[in-house]
């Protein structure tokens, strides 16, 4: 039975990875994440807040960092499902 949820549970593991790393990003934006001499995402989106209307750009690579390591897991996932399904080895 193993071998039959093996990539399923790595797809779920995953994306629960990116799920946190989104999570962590939001409660630091809001000031619930970790203290502020330790560099997070989120803190960095909340410290430029006041920049959003004269520089909206830098909230871009904060914002993109997060949502490319949350894609980058979900992604890794995919493709370890797709690499460990026994399922598709029968069918080619």
């Amino acid at each position: 039975m193993l071998p039959n949820i093996t990539p399923v549970l790595l797809v779920y593991c995953t994306a629960l990875v990116g799920l946190a790393i989104v999570f962590a990003g939001g409660l630091s934006f809001l000031g619930l994440g970790i203290a502020p001499p330790h560099p997070e995402w989120g803190a960095m989106l909340n410290d430029l807040d006041q920049d959003l209307y004269t520089a909206p750009v830098l909230t871009l690579i904060p914002a993109l960092m997060i949502l490319i390591t949350a894609l980058a897991f979900n992604v890794l996932g995919d493709g370890l499902r797709d690499y460990l399904d026994i399922r598709s080895e029968a069918t080619a």
